[in-house]
């Protein structure tokens, strides 16, 4: 069975928990999200704020900016960000790390495999677990495979069949085994820890 998204005191179900997650992974406007779960559109805003202050606290979403008018924001992320109304001056930093990382339109099949992983090993989104050193480690060797990953379908999904094209695929392939393999050392550690 699946990590639950939220804990038991949340008054939200396993199901519209699930519907939410896909929603944020498909970049689904909250509007659109709080149709597909039936939950009123404050709710989808708190949770959204918490699935995406997850990713930067754990550093899945590693770009971001501190104003409206960084230098090198690009101008649609700089619109997207206003068009979000009554952002907080302190909360432009991860409101933009959410657009730019949405911006890369990853595969939201993926994303949702990564979401749900880390959920499992953070914990709930309104209630996060405390984790030991070993558990951190496990988790930012995971956080690293996932974004490796990432990158790695983007590489191998490209019509260049060129030779410097493959070269860069079977590059990718290699750390992405690299980095599960990092993923899985880290794992032995917590369990060996656990015993």
């Amino acid at each position: 069975m699946a990590s639950p998204i939220l804990s038991r005191r949340a008054r939200i179900t396993a199901a519209q928990g699930e519907t939410l997650l896909r929603c944020y992974a498909a970049r689904s406007a909250p509007k659109e999200a709080a149709k597909s779960c039936g939950l009123s559109l404050n709710t989808v805003y708190l949770q959204y704020g918490r699935i995406r202050d997850r990713l930067i606290a754990v550093r899945y979403y590693r770009d971001g900016a501190l104003s409206f008018d960084e230098a090198g924001l690009p101008p649609e992320i700089v619109q997207a960000l206003k068009e979000r109304r009554g952002i907080p001056e302190g909360d432009i930093y991860p409101h933009a790390a959410e657009l730019i990382e949405w911006a890369e339109e990853w595969p939201p099949k993926l994303v949702l495999k990564h979401l749900r992983k880390i959920v499992e090993l953070t914990g709930p989104l309104d209630a996060p677990r405390e984790l030991s050193e070993a558990e951190y480690e496990k988790l930012q060797a995971y956080v690293l495979n996932a974004r490796t990953d990432l990158i790695h379908d983007r590489v191998a999904a490209s019509d260049d069949t060129g030779e410097f094209q493959q070269g860069y695929v079977a590059r990718a392939k290699e750390a992405l085994e690299t980095e599960w393999r990092a993923y899985r050392a880290a794992s032995k550690r917590v369990e060996r820890r656990r015993k």
